[in-house]
C-alpha cells in the first residue's frame, strides 16, 4: 500500500494521467515467487511467495491476508526471529516443510497453531484435507511464504516456487 501510494503521488508530479495509471496498474505483472496470486477458485486464492527467504520478507504477506494458510520451512537464517503478535489473527495454521523442523516449531510454539509436514506436497495434502472442514464464509488464502532459503530440499527457491505451483494444480484436480 505504501509502494502504490508513492507510485501514485510520483505519476501526479510526472503528470499521468488517472486513466492510464489505473490502466497500468491493473495490467501489471508482479514478480514470479514474490507474492504471486497463480491460483484461485471458489473462495481460495494459492499465493507463491517462495522468494521469502527471511521473516522480515514473509512479513508483507502475512501482513496482506487473511485467513491464511501457512507453509513456513527450509534453512532459516541464522538468529532470524519471528515477530507474530501483529501477524497471528491473520493465520489460520502454519504447516512446517524442511529439515529444521525445530527452529520453526520454537518460533511458532504459544503463538499460532501449526503441524509437522516435511515436505510442501504433504503440506498441500493436508491443507486441502483441511480445508474441506473449515466452515469460513471468508476467503481462505494458501501461502508459500517459507521466511527462510529452500537450499535443504531444493537448489533455490525458483525451483521450490515452481513445485509449489505444480502441486497446487494437481491436489486441485480432485479437490475443485
Amino acid at each position: 500500500e505504501d509502494n502504490m501510494s508513492f507510485v501514485y503521488k510520483f505519476s501526479k508530479i510526472l503528470k499521468i494521467k488517472d486513466k492510464i495509471f489505473f490502466k497500468s496498474f491493473r495490467e501489471f505483472n508482479g514478480l514470479s515467487h514474490r507474492h504471486e496470486m497463480f491460483f484461485k477458485k471458489r473462495k481460495i486464492k494459492f499465493i507463491n511467495d517462495s522468494k521469502a527467504t527471511s521473516f522480515e520478507s514473509s512479513k508483507f504477506a502475512l501482513q496482506s491476508n487473511s485467513n491464511i494458510l501457512w507453509i513456513v520451512g527450509g534453512l532459516p537464517k541464522l538468529g532470524d526471529k519471528f515477530y507474530l503478535n501483529n501477524l497471528k489473527k491473520n493465520i489460520i495454521k502454519s504447516y512446517i516443510i524442511g529439515k529444521n523442523v525445530k527452529f520453526f516449531e520454537n518460533q511458532l510454539k504459544g503463538k499460532i497453531d501449526f503441524s509437522v509436514s516435511r515436505t510442501l506436497g504433504t503440506a498441500l495434502k493436508k491443507i486441502f484435507n483441511e480445508i474441506k472442514n473449515i466452515r469460513s464464509k471468508k476467503e481462505i488464502t494458501v501461502l508459500l511464504s517459507p521466511a527462510s532459503a529452500s537450499y535443504d530440499q531444493y537448489r533455490n527457491f525458483e525451483e521450490r516456487g515452481n513445485e509449489f505451483k505444480k502441486l497446487v494444480k494437481l491436489y486441485g484436480k480432485n479437490f475443485f
